[in-house]
């Protein structure tokens, strides 16, 4: 797809975070028709019982769906060491940092 970031590890790591955050339904869509792939509005959705999170208004599916994983983790707790998760750079002592490596989201309790 012209214009996209083509990186098949995001989108399986998105899919696969979503589904171990307890989501019923995944979906990655586009809003426009006619016209280019990267004006479409990329969409990607999760479903969870009573509540939906939306990433909306991206260039492309995996964008969308690596906005999504993100936006999934933005304010979560670690379900293992009970930290808040944070991403990106920084260390926090008092955080579970989360970064995406390969086709999986790891936490940053378990990376050694």
């Amino acid at each position: 797809m012209k214009g996209s970031t083509l990186d098949k590890d995001a989108l399986i790591a998105a899919v696969d975070l979503v589904g171990r955050s307890g989501a019923t339904n995944f979906e990655v869509g586009y809003l426009h028709d006619d016209v280019p792939s990267e004006r479409a509005g990329w969409y990607a959705q999760a479903q969870y019982r009573g509540a939906r999170l939306i990433a909306e208004d991206h260039r492309g599916p995996i964008e969308a769906a690596e906005a999504l994983a993100r936006r999934v983790l933005a304010g979560a707790e670690c379900a293992h060491c009970h930290r808040p998760v944070v991403l990106g750079g920084g260390v926090e002592l008092s955080a579970c940092r989360w970064t995406r490596r390969g086709a999986r989201w790891a936490r940053g309790c378990e990376i050694v």
